[in-house]
């Protein structure tokens, strides 16, 4: 009985990692990177999307403070990846946003904006690049 207690934590443990709040992405392919980014940005899981960010701007802002930025601006409520355009370790992508109404933000119907992302990729992954 204590084995089979001790297989099943392992296997917690182990969907545990495996489901755990992170940004990884495909070596190959900076669109699987924007998906991650964006579907936990609808879901309002901000320590998932805090990952997806390059270590500059990691050095900048604390997991904290974007934390309780993201939950002040506007929700977002979908995303299409327009283009992307990569070049070696850099890529640039073209997305449509759509934000939720906001009160705070005097908005009564969502607002749909186009955006350009960059990306670079870092330590073989593909991250989100602000600055």
């Amino acid at each position: 009985m204590k084995g089979r207690y001790m297989i099943i934590s392992a296997l917690l443990a182990g969907a545990a990692v495996m489901t755990g709040t992170g940004c990884h992405s495909n070596r190959d392919n900076p669109k699987d990177l924007l998906n991650i980014f964006f579907r936990a940005a609808i879901r309002q899981d901000y320590a998932a999307v805090y990952p997806c960010y390059y270590d500059a701007y990691k050095a900048k802002v604390s997991e904290d403070d974007y934390i309780r930025h993201r939950k002040d601006a506007s929700v977002l409520r979908s995303y299409t990846v327009k283009s992307i355009t990569a070049d070696g370790d850099t890529a640039q992508a073209q997305v449509e946003l759509t934000f939720e109404p906001s009160k705070k933000l005097k908005r009564d119907r969502p607002y749909s904006t186009a955006v350009t992302e960059e990306m670079v990729r870092e330590n073989g992954e593909w991250k989100i690049k602000v600055w």
